[in-house]
């Protein structure tokens, strides 16, 4: 199952399921900042919150920011639950 667009809400609930945490005091404009520890480092990741759906190359974006992809052993199924 390829990465595909998601409402800003259920991205959310998926991200929590990984540790990701929201502050959406950091974003500019209409982004908000996500942010998940990796290996004792601190990634962050913009996601635009215009619109209804959050566009697939931002969720893929997303995933590969934070090793949330097969290649670090969470599967497409496994993600989007």
């Amino acid at each position: 199952m390829p990465d595909r667009p998601l409402k800003l809400h259920l991205l959310r609930a998926i991200l929590r399921r990984y540790d990701v945490w929201e502050d959406p005091s950091r974003g500019k404009g209409s982004h908000t900042m996500f942010f998940r520890r990796v290996a004792g480092s601190v990634f962050s990741y913009p996601i635009p919150t215009h619109g209804d759906e959050v566009q697939r190359q931002y969720v893929r974006g997303c995933r590969k920011r934070f090793q949330l992809t097969e290649e670090y052993g969470v599967s497409d199924q496994e993600f989007y639950g």
